[in-house]
């Protein structure tokens, strides 16, 4: 998975039980969440789609498509998660290719390891 190491120093973060949900497929979708520690579950009707750790990020189609959560995130462990709303978000992808880059790389890999989950293959 590719990491994203623009947050590693980040001191705005906040801290998730392990166990308790982050998002729930359907709700609204608002924010993003980088991974600064611990393990993240993306789920999909109960299904495992992947397992996020530090440097990684979930949420993310949130703030590129205006629908609803596609998927449900648990926190594993305890993490601390730094949340990215649009505007940081916007700004983020307009003065720092690498993170854009990184966020699409991500999404990349999801899409390729749902498509192996809906049609059973590697």
């Amino acid at each position: 998975m590719t990491t994203i190491d623009l947050f590693k120093n980040e001191k705005n973060f906040i801290t998730i039980p392990a166990g308790e949900v982050i998002f729930q497929k359907g709700g609204i979708a608002d924010r993003m969440y980088v991974v600064l520690e611990g393990e993240v579950e993306i789920s999909i009707d109960g299904k495992l789609l992947d397992l996020t750790g530090a440097g990684g990020i979930v949420g993310e189609m949130a703030l590129i498509s205006a629908s609803p959560r596609s998927a449900t995130a648990i926190a594993k462990t305890e993490c601390k998660l730094v949340p990215i709303d649009e505007k940081r978000f916007t700004f983020l992808v307009q003065q720092t290719p690498y993170f854009a880059l990184s966020v699409m790389k991500i999404m990349v890999e999801r899409i390729r390891k749902l498509d192996a989950l809906v049609l059973g293959i590697e």
